[in-house]
């Protein structure tokens, strides 16, 4: 990675998406139940959104079908029902293992100023879920599973809030709940590993329920992580004083390599295709130029290796992107002319008015409806899309 080790970025500041008007779409929810959300829920919305499950997976997309016979008996939590299903309540993320598993997080207002969170698990018509917590949810996927995680509020092994964590997965064999348990902080982490970005980088054993922190030279701030279909692990992190970098690791962490990202850059944004191939990032402000600043869009289709800039955007509209494994991505931007640009692909998409973010499963591409409950899919990378809620 010859270029990349020499090439100076900058990096993006992560915003909300800009208001639209209201919605005039069948099965829109009520606007008041995100407003009721304002102040309880945001805690538990942002902790979604570092969130990524990085073992290696196949392509899945129209491999997965629903099992023969009725689905599996699985015992109903009416608590959990309840604030799923309550007219406050709000899905505030989803993560996708296959087109037909996935587990999304709803959360609703609790008593003094705090938030309560639940979660939904789906496998292949099979639903559970996982049960009310102050803690908050994350969703992660395992290979072409996925878990409900509610972490503790800090990785100190005295936390009393480790006593709240709990780890829910909807298996073949059906739905399980193990308590998470705290381990000292490494600097390596194991094969099967699932890694999670919440400003450390933290290894969870989904089998023991095991959560530790896992220490990266040079840096104490982990913004994202995600690992290719090869096994390397990629990871945006940086010092708190906002210099930042882009790591990749071949060996579970043992060794590191790194981008020269320039001083005075804070977190960034780099999506990485399934077979570690194509790479997009997007560069953002410096906090001397101000927020607003045109940056330019990157994209390289030998893994770091080469980059060629595709597209220049004001930054703090540049919202998300995701790679593909064909040498193209796709970059939601939502300033005053919404667009979703397709870098390597050609001439831009209009996206949905009320895409908020946008993920991707191999060339499945999904995010959550901005002031919404829904979940919007598209199954040919943006072109068009299916509005379902994950309830």
């Amino acid at each position: 990675m010859s270029e990349l080790k020499e090439l100076s970025w900058e990096i993006q500041e992560t915003v909300q998406p800009v208001p639209f008007e209201v919605l005039e779409r069948r099965g829109i929810r009520r606007r008041h139940r995100r407003q009721a959300l304002t102040g309880a829920g945001v805690v538990v919305a942002v902790a979604i959104a570092v969130l990524a499950a990085v073992l290696p997976l196949r392509n899945v997309i129209g491999s997965e079908k629903p099992p023969a016979g009725p689905p599996a008996s699985i015992q109903v939590d009416p608590t959990a029902e309840k604030l799923i299903g309550g007219k406050k309540s709000g899905a505030a993320g989803i993560v996708y293992a296959t087109p037909t598993r996935w587990a999304a997080v709803w959360v609703s207002p609790g008593p003094k100023y705090t938030s309560l969170s639940a979660a939904v698990l789906v496998r292949d018509g099979v639903r559970a879920t996982a049960p009310v917590r102050q803690n908050g949810y994350g969703v992660v996927r395992v290979g072409d599973e996925v878990l409900a995680m509610s972490s503790p509020t800090s990785m100190k092994g005295t936390d009393p809030t480790w006593a709240q964590s709990v780890l829910v997965r909807l298996t073949a064999q059906g739905r399980t709940e193990k308590r998470m348990r705290w381990a000292p902080p490494t600097t390596e982490f194991d094969a099967g590993d699932v890694l999670v970005a919440s400003s450390t980088l933290r290894a969870l054993n989904p089998e023991t329920g095991v959560l530790r922190e896992v220490k990266v030279p040079g840096i104490d701030t982990v913004y994202q992580v995600d690992r290719d279909n090869t096994g390397r692990v990629w990871l945006v992190g940086g010092k708190s004083s906002g210099v930042g970098n882009i790591y990749w690791t071949d060996d579970q962490g043992k060794t590191w390599n790194h981008s020269v990202i320039s001083p005075g850059r804070i977190s960034g944004k780099l999506a990485v295709s399934p077979d570690g191939k194509t790479l997009l990032a997007v560069p953002g402000w410096k906090p001397s130029a101000g927020p607003r600043e045109p940056v330019p869009i990157r994209l390289s289709t030998d893994g770091g290796e080469h980059w060629t800039t595709v597209a220049n955007r004001d930054n703090t509209y540049v919202s998300a992107l995701v790679a593909f494994d064909n040498g193209t991505g796709l970059v939601l931007y939502q300033g005053k002319k919404r667009e979703l640009l397709r870098p390597g692909a050609g001439t831009p998409l209009t996206p949905p008015t009320d895409l908020g973010d946008l993920q991707s499963l191999g060339e499945f591409v999904y995010g959550m409806q901005y002031n919404g409950d829904n979940v919007i899919t598209s199954t040919d990378q943006g072109r068009t899309w299916k509005y379902f809620v994950p309830q």
